[in-house]
């Protein structure tokens, strides 16, 4: 049976892309770059962000010397365009259901808890939410490295779940290869930070297009738990 389900935040349960493309694009100006496409943005948005960066063309010597410019901008100009970003289509219904279910529901995020929270209560689904697993205040692992896989193993441990009985969801190839990699039932939503081809080359278990997809897949599992 399932019984967890842990949402990736920006892309996923946020609906962000375009205000993370303005904000993006603000970066690269102030370092006196091109701006991108939505398209060129996620056929090329990962973390590590500085794998991003590079893929965007930027080189060590570069990113050494301004990444840390890129990275405040950036930050300046997201959490003013965030103030207007709402949940993804579908969202505040499926959180809903899978609280009546007493499925626990859990962010996994590379963004910061402070600024999560604050849009958990603004948005009126802070309550929908079990816990943030995210970066604090100060912390800026997410330019370097990956982290956020090890704080959903070690609250899934906590909490002596089986990889089967969770699933993770998200728009990025991140939370594919991290259900992959842990043993979690995978759920890649479209319309986020990646292209959708980008999406099928990691195979997720379930391809969907609106978060009330998500139901039928829930009920679908643990339907096949019970034969």
């Amino acid at each position: 049976m399932i019984k967890l389900i842990a949402f990736d935040w920006n892309g996923t349960l946020l609906s962000d892309t375009q205000m993370t493309l303005k904000a993006e694009n603000k970066a690269i100006l102030a370092v006196k770059g091109k701006p991108i496409s939505l398209n060129k943005f996620r056929q090329t948005f990962d973390i590590p962000i500085i794998k991003y960066w590079k893929t965007l063309g930027y080189s060590d010597i570069f990113l050494k010397k301004h990444l840390n410019t890129i990275e405040e901008v950036f930050h300046l100009n997201y959490e003013i365009f965030a103030n207007q970003a709402r949940t993804r289509a579908g969202s505040k219904e499926v959180l809903d259901w899978l609280e009546k279910q007493k499925i626990q529901r859990v962010i996994y995020s590379n963004h910061n808890i402070p600024n999560i929270e604050r849009r958990l209560k603004r948005l009126k689904i802070k309550p929908l939410i079990n816990t943030v697993l995210a970066r604090h205040l100060g912390d800026h692992s997410q330019l370097h490295e990956r982290s956020k896989d090890k704080k959903l193993f070690d609250y899934i441990k906590q909490q002596k779940f089986k990889p089967h009985e969770v699933i993770s969801v998200g728009d990025t190839e991140e939370e594919i290869e991290i259900g992959k990699k842990y043993g979690y039932y995978t759920v890649a939503i479209t319309g986020g930070y990646n292209t959708t081809p980008r999406l099928k080359k990691h195979h997720p278990d379930f391809l969907i297009h609106n978060m009330l997809e998500l139901k039928g897949i829930v009920k679908k599992l643990n339907r096949s738990c019970i034969k």
